[in-house]
């Protein structure tokens, strides 16, 4: 059975994106650069919020020089699943809209799945996942900045779940990847 880890960047203060809704204070480097080239080689999918799935989708067919060539081809070719209740349609290769119930078809794409998907969601989706237990581990890349305003990373009703800290790592620039699992197993 596959598992499903979330995987954010945030703000030492919680958002997810400043009040403008910019992610431009993420924080960058060549060691982040090999270690999201490793990330994305180990996985067999990724699933999007509906707004960081469009805008992934506007960059990566594209993408410049900027982005690893490792990037470039896994962003390509892995299945990409958007959690939308108003997208109609995507272009971007092997992209699907997840219809109907998101949390019974997370559910099932781990069930069918041997090896990890990740989440790369904005707070909605992200709270949405959580509030439903389906979260496996949680990867939250803390950024060393204050943003003051934005989109939270959890916001809303999510029920108290106890974590277990598994895994620090420190970039040279500061941020800090954070990775944690839930004391009790996801659905």
């Amino acid at each position: 059975m596959g598992r499903l880890f979330l995987h954010v960047n945030v703000s030492l203060d919680g958002y997810v994106n400043d009040a403008e809704g910019q992610i431009d204070w993420h924080f960058a480097d060549e060691e982040f650069q090999r270690y999201i080239d490793d990330l994305l080689n180990g996985i067999e999918g990724m699933v999007f919020g509906r707004v960081a799935f469009q805008e992934l989708a506007a960059y990566w067919p594209n993408a410049g020089p900027e982005a690893s060539a490792v990037q470039v081809r896994r962003m390509h070719e892995l299945p990409k699943y958007v959690l939308s209740r108003t997208l109609q349609h995507t272009d971007w290769h092997n992209s699907h809209i997840i219809a109907g119930d998101p949390i019974a078809v997370i559910s099932k794409m781990k069930q069918q799945s041997s090896g990890d998907i990740a989440l790369f969601a904005g707070g909605g989706a992200a709270s949405s996942a959580a509030s439903r237990g389906v979260i496996d581990e949680y990867r939250l890349v803390v950024n060393p900045v204050l943003l003051g305003g934005g989109t939270r990373l959890f916001d809303g009703p999510i029920p108290r779940t106890a974590m277990r800290l598994t895994g620090t790592r420190q970039f040279a620039g500061g941020a800090l990847l954070l990775t944690y699992e839930p004391t009790t197993p996801a659905e």
